[in-house]
């Protein structure tokens, strides 16, 4: 299984350990249905995607944003508000949220993180990675985005510049139109 840690450049990388007894998950492609994962939110509750996306209040339309994101990040910090700013943009049209699968990261490390910088974004902690695992992530800020129906339909950075290829994606998905920017390369 793989998991988020620190590399010397404060790259954020998948290092992967293996269970003596199961192979490594396979990657999903885009189009493809998302497999279910439990993920812990910031108030210690266990939830499975499924759960999440299925709460009206929280996904309107069950259209979900997941971003890969951590407390100790360098690049994480460059998307914070702009993350933060999507939740709100579309609070109760999809669910947005940034997923924590670092290694060793806790819900009051996280808490209290968010709590100094102010950061009111949904936060759910994968400890073990298996949601980067499914996903193929490799470094932190790598944001999927995926349908109503639960298949992936966009993966790679948040943010390009000026360009926002997540929030496109997002838009053209609850317009019911084609992802144009299925893929870009991941910034760390």
């Amino acid at each position: 299984m793989k998991r988020i840690s620190t590399s010397l450049a404060c790259l954020l990388l998948l290092s992967i350990t293996s269970a003596a007894d199961k192979p490594p998950a396979k990657r999903i492609q885009l189009g493809d249905k998302v497999p279910d994962f439990s993920v812990e939110l910031l108030d210690g509750a266990q939830h499975k995607l499924s759960q999440l996306r299925k709460n009206k209040k929280l996904s309107g339309k069950g259209v979900t944003v997941l971003t890969f994101w951590c407390s100790f990040c360098h690049s994480c910090r460059e998307i914070d508000k702009p993350l933060q700013q999507l939740a709100k943009k579309y609070h109760g049209q999809c669910l947005v949220l940034a997923i924590d699968a670092s290694y060793g990261e806790t819900v009051k490390q996280v808490r209290g993180f968010c709590r100094e910088k102010k950061l009111s974004l949904p936060v759910a902690l994968d400890e073990f990675g298996k949601s980067a695992d499914i996903f193929g992530v490799t470094m932190t800020t790598t944001t999927v985005v995926i349908d109503a129906e639960g298949r992936l339909r966009y993966i790679g950075r948040f943010r390009q510049g000026n360009k926002t290829p997540a929030e496109d994606a997002l838009k053209s998905l609850l317009a019911g139109t084609d992802v144009l920017v299925q893929s870009t390369k991941p910034r760390g």
